[in-house]
């Protein structure tokens, strides 16, 4: 816990000492950005070392607030949530000081530095929480440090609609847990209830379906790190909730997993199919991020009917499933945040046809960027391929072991996560084709530069851990084994060592190959005499332009006609000019979330008609204030004598 609280106090310092020295950009940088790594790098030590034994830990201090004292606990299940926020936050805040400071002449860049310090401080303390009016604080304190981070641009119309549909779903979501919160410390509630409200609080932080609407906009729109650090780190808060709160709910009964296995097979298929459609490159790992929520929601929910048919092995196999591709996740996406986050500020656009041909002059970048592209469509060899074969081999398992709906439910998930990973390696490749080869697409593209050390350093992190991480799968059980025993204590880990010990051997044979297929290559390359350039074969047009290659929308366009009954894209088509030489046609399509727009957008409206309206009570006059407050202390007094005077009636 001293370690834990080391990082916490570091964060915090961090934080305030950025904020000091907002108008010197390099001061700034050097406090936020350093307070960031040693704070990252105390969390790492302290995470693991209790994941690999040390013990639990509790701290309590006084605390002159109703409802309890300020109360931590660090024990195995929180260490496993921690350590993702400490591995992935420090080189993001390494890469965001350099991301950030050739803006420092627009903005001051002291309160982003400032507030991501907050946002590792404040996601730490949700998983140390052990009081449950403390946890309320440090999550709200998670979703304003956030939501600062993703307005940093708030000159751009489209930034501000992103934070404010952004903080409109969060505060939603935090009703729905204040009201769990008071249900259950009032004892009152039914179970369902209870796991109904929590599923919509935490689920909408975790982005699970239908509670995803905030994260395809907030994600593209903050600074790349930031974009990182939400996508891969903060949506594990969400699950972080349900781990901790649904063992706290009472025996499950089965309804409550088959719903998770609903929702995360509906999240994976869907995001999946959402990412294929769009041309905006973070929006694309925005709806990826929604996919690999859903796989996640979907191992939960194994998990949970695991334990509540008394199912020790497939219990251990969907929770386990779950935490391995949580923290695969965690690298995966947070290495191709930070690729295409450079990538988008050297073209000075996001969109991938902006882009094209940046492996040929990005060869380090591009590498890692393939690496990340390659580990989250779950090619075999590397971490995403982990995660996803134990879900693979825990859905198996329950559809022979297990009978009546559960088994339909785990036969129908093998086939729906077999076609996502078939989709999630379509739409990388797409990614990477259009984005990384070919020619460049645009004049920026052509002279873009790649960047310097201190952003590619923390990619390079990254990808050596996703490469790792695929090598030691044996090391990854061990560690997560008690968090495992904290949420479902009969759940029998052994043997699941005994399902990913192949995938270290596999990992290093295609590492191997790969390395031995690369110097073969460049060894009959150098061996080769005479060799003439020219370009590639023009298919009989004299002057070839880059406007000739594939578009993302057309490599796509197969996939997502099949989908259109879901998807729905827009398509506004143009027709050539008549007459014997037509001069110019124009075709465009747009894919919007129809659950955003036929739903939740009306009701975030509702709700800005609703606070446009309260603007009248802020009148700037001190005694309506005045007002306010007496009114304000005279119902709580009313609140605190009207229950006595009930009681003292016959």
């Amino acid at each position: 816990m001293s370690l834990l609280g080391s990082a916490l106090a570091v964060w915090l310092a961090g934080a305030v000492l950025a904020g000091l020295f907002g108008s010197w950009p390099r001061a700034a940088r050097v406090a936020g950005a350093g307070s960031a790594l040693t704070g990252a790098a105390l969390g790492t030590w302290g995470s693991v070392a209790t994941l690999l034994g040390a013990g639990s830990e509790r701290w309590t201090h006084a605390w002159a607030v109703p409802f309890g004292s300020l109360s931590l606990h660090l024990d195995p299940l929180a260490a496993a949530f921690i350590l993702p926020v400490c591995v992935v936050g420090g080189p993001c805040a390494l890469y965001g000081g350099a991301y950030l400071l050739p803006h420092a002449g627009e903005r001051p860049i002291g309160a982003p530095l400032a507030a991501y310090n907050i946002l590792l401080a404040s996601m730490t303390l949700v998983c140390l929480a052990d009081n449950l009016l403390l946890f309320l604080v440090a999550w709200e304190l998670m979703t304003l440090s956030s939501w600062a981070l993703v307005v940093h641009d708030h000159e751009l119309e489209t930034v501000r609609q992103a934070g404010f549909r952004y903080l409109v779903a969060a505060h939603l979501a935090t009703a729905a847990l204040i009201l769990l919160v008071l249900l259950r410390s009032a004892g009152v509630g039914s179970p369902a209830l209870l796991f109904l409200l929590a599923l919509a609080g935490f689920g909408t932080k975790a982005g699970i379906v239908p509670f995803h609407v905030w994260l395809p906009d907030a994600h593209p729109a903050a600074p790349s790190h930031v974009s990182a650090l939400m996508s891969a780190v903060m949506i594990t808060m969400g699950f972080y909730g349900l781990a901790r709160f649904i063992p706290l709910l009472g025996a499950p009964p089965l309804w409550w997993g088959l719903l998770l296995m609903a929702l995360g097979t509906a999240g994976a298929l869907g995001g999946i199919a959402f990412a294929m459609a769009q041309r905006d490159v973070k929006r694309i790992l925005a709806y990826s991020t929604i996919e690999n929520a859903g796989i996640i929601t979907l191992a939960f929910g194994v998990g949970l009917i695991g334990t509540t048919l008394d199912r020790p092995a497939l219990a251990a196999l969907g929770w386990l499933g779950g935490l391995l591709h949580l923290w695969n996740h965690a690298l995966m996406k947070s290495l191709l945040f930070l690729g295409y986050g450079a990538a988008a500020q050297r073209v000075h656009s996001r969109d991938a046809e902006a882009m094209g041909g940046l492996l040929a002059r990005w060869r380090t970048v591009g590498a890692l960027m393939v690496v990340g592209a390659a580990a989250i469509a779950a090619l075999p060899g590397l971490n995403g391929f982990t995660g996803e074969w134990v879900i693979f081999y825990g859905l198996l398992t329950g559809g022979v072991e297990v009978t009546g709906a559960p088994q339909i439910a785990f036969l129908a998930a093998v086939a729906a996560l077999a076609l996502t990973s078939a989709l999630a390696v379509a739409c990388f490749a797409r990614l990477t084709g259009v984005t990384l080869l070919g020619e460049p697409r645009t004049g920026a593209a052509r002279h873009a530069v790649p960047p310097g050390w201190e952003m590619s350093l923390p990619m390079i992190l990254l990808a050596a851990s996703c490469v790792v991480v695929a090598w030691v799968p044996q090391s990854l059980v061990a560690l997560l084994a008690p968090a495992i025993a904290s949420m479902a204590p009969r759940a029998d880990v052994s043997p699941v060592a005994a399902v990913v010990m192949p995938l270290g051997i596999v990992a290093l044979m295609v590492a191997l190959a790969l390395v031995l297929f690369v110097a073969l290559g460049r060894l009959l390359a150098r061996r080769k005499t005479g060799v003439r350039r020219a370009r590639t074969w023009g298919c009989g047009y004299a002057r070839p332009a880059p406007r000739m290659q594939y578009t993302a929308s057309s490599f796509a366009e197969p996939l997502t006609r099949i989908f259109q009954p879901l998807l729905r894209s827009r398509i506004d088509a143009g027709a050539p000019t008549a007459g014997s030489w037509p001069e110019s046609a124009s075709w465009r399509s747009a894919t919007p979330d129809r659950a955003l727009a036929a739903f939740y957008d009306p009701m975030f409206k509702a709700v800005e008609r609703a606070l446009v309206r309260l603007r009248g009570l802020q009148r700037g006059h001190l005694s309506t204030y005045l007002v306010y407050i007496v009114l304000t202390v005279l119902a709580l007094v009313a609140a605190m004598i009207l229950p006595l005077g009930a009681g003292a009636r016959p």
